[in-house]
């Protein structure tokens, strides 16, 4: 039997792992005394672990394509959970003794409607056709609450510029919050999320980092305004800084072809769960998915990093296409791409094009390698000896296992450059050996 289930490793598996105390906690359940029963049908997993409770909970992971699913019986809410990852992680040992045999009943209706929700997908749909001047006239009613919004907060900004930084500074949380709320009643989240993201900002003596943040919302103001006048990707780029919704029926379809997750980034953004899923594509084709949840409740399960699979990747209307989504179902596929390689110098000059092209863009997507790793201060150094900050975000014990995953050697990095701090995604072993002098001597900032 040769499927994707029979190429997935313990590392693969572990990189489902929500976080790290259900990476350990699967571990630790991976151990046969603790699964009575065992059972694979196909590309269907499906076993019983006993708990610490009377009854076993019963868990199932499906593969028939390349997005893994699982359910399980515990009230656990994070997916996959434990038992889910302890039972990949049993057949990825090839550990205990596994039957042949089909899942019980309430598995058997949760494939099934696993089963029928895909066909439904692949499905064009025959909604009714809308009342184009109805349509119009939402819109129309729509666009004057973001035009009056959107004068208000120019308005607000004037005050705030003219009141200076230290005035900014001794703003009660609540005035932030409150210019955000209305934000968001205007129908504008993209432009509220933003103002919220302000005091972060004030605590920089050079004050920087809050003109740039203050000329991206001013921008938003002005493109507005002149909004007839750009074109169909600078106007979508616009709308999308707005927090406008993807509009995922509209896109084009697209061609199957070869695709890799290079790896994910989880956030907490106010009352939502973000992961930022990279793909690789051929040609070096970079594609990010985005997914959302309400903070508490699971994501699906993410792609497996390195896994190749073929689907149709639809990119996003913009001047710099980069976020896409994926059209129908996965399949596994054969060979990882090869990685890119790439400088601290590409890196910056990618940004600086994207940006010239949309200057709403809070992030790309970039290949560094050869490069390596520097703790104290955290950054990126590269070949040449340029060096970039480690985002803030990065965990220092992320940071000492992707250092001795290195092993001494130069790696190839991807991750995502915003400007200022460079957040690592992924990395791939480069056969450079790491000059001993280079671990103490960080590099030139660039």
């Amino acid at each position: 039997m040769n499927s994707i289930l029979d190429q997935w490793s313990s590392d693969a598996v572990l990189a489902l792992a929500p976080d790290s105390s259900s990476a350990k906690a699967a571990q630790k359940l991976a151990r046969p005394a603790q699964w009575p029963t065992l059972d694979r049908d196909g590309d269907v997993l499906w076993g019983e672990c006993q708990g610490s409770g009377a009854h076993p909970y019963l868990v199932g992971v499906d593969a028939r394509s390349a997005e893994i699913a699982s359910k399980c019986s515990c009230p656990s809410r994070k997916f996959p959970c434990k038992h889910a990852l302890g039972l990949l992680l049993l057949h990825a040992a090839r550990s205990g003794e596994w039957q042949a045999s089909p899942p019980p009943p309430d598995l058997a209706k949760w494939l099934g409607g696993r089963t029928e929700r895909a066909g439904k997908a692949a499905q064009p749909s025959e909604g009714v056709p809308a009342d184009p001047a109805a349509q119009a006239k939402a819109q129309a009613t729509r666009d004057r609450k973001k035009t009056a919004g959107l004068g208000d907060l120019e308005l607000w900004l004037s005050d705030l510029v003219r009141e200076g930084l230290g005035a900014a500074r001794a703003r009660p949380y609540g005035d932030w919050d409150r210019q955000a709320a209305r934000l968001v009643d205007a129908q504008l989240p993209g432009a509220a999320r933003l103002v919220r993201q302000i005091p972060e900002l004030l605590h920089d003596e050079t004050g920087e980092a809050l003109t740039a943040h203050l000329g991206k919302l001013w921008l938003l103001t002005q493109g507005w305004r002149v909004r007839e006048t750009l074109g169909e990707f600078e106007r979508s780029d616009l709308l999308t800084a707005l927090g406008a919704p993807l509009d995922r029926a509209s896109l084009p379809e697209a061609e199957s072809q070869m695709w890799q997750a290079l790896g994910s980034v989880q956030e907490e953004e106010g009352k939502l769960t973000v992961r930022r899923t990279w793909l690789l594509g051929k040609g070096e084709a970079l594609a990010l998915l985005l997914d959302f949840a309400p903070t508490g409740q699971a994501l699906a399960a993410p792609l497996v990093t390195g896994r190749p699979f073929t689907a149709a990747v639809a990119y996003a209307p913009s001047a710099y296409a980069q976020r896409a989504v994926v059209q129908g179902e996965l399949a596994p596929a054969g060979e990882p791409l090869p990685l890119p390689v790439g400088t601290l110098s590409d890196m910056q000059a990618r940004y600086a094009a994207a940006l010239a092209l949309n200057p709403w863009l809070e992030r790309v997507g970039a290949f560094v390698g050869p490069a390596y790793l520097h703790l104290d201060p955290p950054q990126l150094c590269d070949a040449e000896g340029h060096a970039v900050p480690l985002s803030a975000r990065v965990e220092q014990a992320d940071l000492w296992a992707m250092l001795a995953q290195a092993e001494t050697r130069m790696q190839t990095y991807f991750g995502e450059w915003d400007g200022q701090s460079f957040v690592p995604v992924g990395a791939v072993s480069a056969e450079v050996p790491l000059p001993g002098a280079e671990l103490t001597e960080p590099g030139v900032p660039t």
